[in-house]
């Protein structure tokens, strides 16, 4: 009875992930207003009952695709840390200023395309946000120079907006030159922010 409860409990967990995974894809496509309950099922294949299942409403899902979108992003950053060495920052500004600018936006980074929506959400949606945003800025500011703990997170701090906010205004034109041109003097002021 044991392992009967266990795979029912993994079970449900991987539906979850998976039905998170999908929201995250939706709303990171059509933003919060763009889709609904029933359009979040049909991306992950479930039927609306089996949302409701999951999530006890449209904007449960949100909280939970966002937050877990920063998880997704903290995590990648501290793979980046291990397995680059002192060359992470370089590797990171790269790949943010050149896949994650070009890729399509179902697979964007969740703090470039998810906190607008983010900034018209509930209380409670911006309070788990703001908590997942902080746990993101201490991974980068953990590994960063600086000469006190304040000068490292005034960095970290500084880098996230540059990037997200620079990959918006690049997606935002149509002409492939401009967005090279954009994202080609954000690297040069985003190495130039960890110098000082």
């Amino acid at each position: 009875m044991e392992f009967d409860m266990r795979y029912q409990s993994d079970h449900k967990e991987e539906a979850k992930t998976k039905l998170l995974d999908a929201a995250g894809r939706g709303f990171r496509r059509q933003g919060f207003g763009g889709i609904g309950v029933d359009g979040l099922a049909k991306e992950a294949g479930v039927t609306s009952g089996a949302f409701y299942g999951h999530f006890k409403s449209k904007d449960a899902a949100f909280e939970a695709a966002a937050v877990a979108g920063l998880d997704n992003l903290r995590e990648s950053i501290a793979k980046l840390q291990a397995e680059e060495g002192d060359r992470w920052t370089e590797t990171f500004i790269d790949f943010y200023l050149g896949e994650l600018l070009r890729c399509s936006p179902d697979n964007s980074c969740g703090l470039q395309s998810l906190t607008s929506d983010v900034t018209r959400s509930s209380k409670d949606t911006k309070t788990a946000y703001g908590m997942a945003l902080e746990s993101v800025a201490q991974q980068l500011a953990d590994k960063l120079e600086g000469r006190t703990e304040e000068e490292k997170r005034r960095k970290a701090w500084s880098l996230m907006a540059l990037l997200s906010g620079g990959v918006t205004m690049a997606r935002s034109v149509a002409s492939p030159e401009l967005q090279d041109s954009i994202a080609s003097h954000l690297k040069q002021a985003a190495r130039l922010l960890l110098r000082h």
